[in-house]
């Protein structure tokens, strides 16, 4: 095969996190080899988060253009429907932040090209967290959040019949856990209700009973995945001729990936639909591709096209934030 990345030595290990343990690039913290592609993928129990924190003593091959071309460590989360990049990095300059997955699983992967550099690679350190504990260090990297910190709200009933599903709706979208909603409706019984609401197996749903449906932090994790990556940066493909607008060239590649604002904003709130999910900021990166002009009147002879390409560095927008933007806001 053509493919360079034949040339990469690969490996592929799976790790049962049952507590605590370290994975590192090989020699860490000396030197690490070249042309490496390695793997590892964590898997904890279910119910469970897992936390990553990176050594101190971080160092791989500089970025190019502030893009993690070469050498870098990467983080995804990974579920049964799908893959979340949860950051790339290399250099030297900052160590990666902590992390904690949002699922039971996540994928690391590490990958050096044919240059030597003289750097000391990485070090995660990972445990386990209890899937309902959120780490107070956690980037989140989305704009649109929830909180309702420093706002008082009455505490009605559930059953209260003077409550409309419109008004009961609105006052659930104001919490982010069964268990804050469970507080709010009932302070004095909330403990028992929330035991009770996932272990009483006299009532049937569906032909389930309670105990087979899906338990507290499974509700949460949904509802706090809402949130998060409904309105988010995300790979998006742009033709290059239409994206500069140039008509009198061709690149190669033709088309490249960047990062733009897609998704939904709002949902559960009124007028969710007239809101529109937007760059909160936008920063130019650059990118290397090869150019050609075409001589205009001159048939294409051998030798002659040499002349008329080269690599160039071009620059396109990358969506760094998304905001939700609204054209009216539900009342509070």
């Amino acid at each position: 095969e053509s493919n360079h990345l034949t040339d990469l030595y690969r490996k592929e290990e799976t790790i049962s996190v049952a507590g605590n343990g370290c994975i590192h690039s090989p020699r860490f913290p000396s030197s690490y080899p070249r042309n490496l592609l390695l793997t590892w993928r964590l898997q904890s129990p279910e119910s469970t988060r897992i936390q990553m924190a990176f050594d101190n003593q971080f160092g791989l091959e500089e970025p190019e253009n502030d893009i993690c071309r070469y050498d870098f460590v990467e983080v995804e989360d990974v579920s049964e429907t799908s893959t979340v990049i949860r950051g790339r990095w290399c250099g030297h300059k900052e160590v990666p932040p902590r992390i904690t997955s949002r699922t039971n699983q996540i994928k690391i992967t590490f990958k050096s090209d044919d240059y030597f550099v003289a750097k000391p690679g990485f070090k995660i350190c990972y445990s386990l967290v209890d899937d309902f504990q959120h780490a107070a260090s956690e980037t989140n990297w989305e704009s649109v959040t929830s909180s309702v910190s420093g706002v008082s709200y009455p505490s009605p009933s559930v059953t209260d019949p003077t409550l409309t599903a419109e008004a009961l709706d609105q006052t659930i979208a104001a919490f982010d856990t069964v268990e804050d909603l469970l507080k709010h409706f009932n302070p004095d019984s909330w403990q028992e209700d929330l035991e009770n609401l996932y272990t009483d197996s006299g009532h049937h749903y569906r032909g389930r009973s309670y105990h087979d449906r899906k338990s507290k932090v499974d509700l949460d994790r949904l509802n706090d995945d809402v949130k998060r990556y409904s309105c988010t940066p995300r790979n998006y493909s742009v033709n290059l001729r239409e994206e500069l607008k140039l008509t009198n060239v061709v690149f190669f590649p033709r088309c490249l990936l960047v990062q733009r604002c897609g998704g939904n904003c709002g949902c559960g709130t009124l007028n969710w639909k007239s809101c529109m999910c937007m760059s909160g900021k936008t920063v130019k990166k650059y990118h290397e591709v090869l150019k050609f002009v075409p001589e205009a009147g001159h048939p294409r002879r051998k030798g002659r096209t040499r002349n008329n390409m080269a690599l160039v560095d071009i620059q396109l927008d990358h969506h760094e934030r998304c905001d939700c933007v609204c054209s009216s806001r539900p009342p509070r």
